[in-house]
């Protein structure tokens, strides 16, 4: 094979690659709560670091306006059912606060979502209405991968795909 033509199909590859992890994002679902109100969240992981890796732990910076005592772990769910051996705890490291979710290896994708798992738990997100509170994050993946969840989001608003690991952001209404 000629090196034009090599190049080409590299190109080709990181481009169906890369539209393949677009769309599978580290997001709260929904992405909008009420402000100032304890209630459960749901934050959705559908991507794993590569196609033969699984997830072990994702790790989410706190933003400094939660206060850590309205913590409450849900659970990790996955098809609508409980993953057994999955913990939720608040971590401070550095005088931060973190949510470290780790258990078993599972796979959570890279398939569209189709075994996204879901993180549920229960806080009172703190701030104004109208504000974001972000919450980057690191995913660890079998292999010693990992998948910085950390890229600003799009400042126009528009779609977060556009960022190839974007912060996930909790909207406050």
């Amino acid at each position: 094979m000629k090196r034009a033509q090599k190049v080409a199909l590299l190109t080709c590859l990181i481009s169906v690659v890369g539209l393949a992890t677009a769309s599978a994002h580290v997001e709260f679902s929904p992405d909008s709560v009420k402000a100032n109100k304890n209630q459960v969240v749901n934050l959705n992981v559908p991507h794993d670091c590569t196609a033969a890796s699984q997830t072990t732990e994702v790790k989410f910076q706190l933003p400094k306006t939660i206060n850590t005592s309205t913590f409450a772990a849900v659970g990790v769910y996955q098809h609508g059912k409980l993953l057994k051996g999955w913990q939720e705890k608040i971590v401070k490291s550095a005088g931060r606060s973190y949510l470290r979710v780790f258990g078993p290896a599972i796979t959570t994708g890279p398939d569209g979502g189709k075994n996204a798992a879901d993180i549920k738990f229960k806080l009172t997100p703190t701030g104004a209405k109208g504000s974001q509170l972000k919450f980057p994050a690191v995913q660890s993946c079998t292999k010693g991968l990992k998948v910085n969840w950390i890229q600003p989001r799009p400042a126009d608003g528009s779609d977060p795909a556009e960022s190839a690991t974007p912060v996930p952001v909790l909207n406050l209404n």
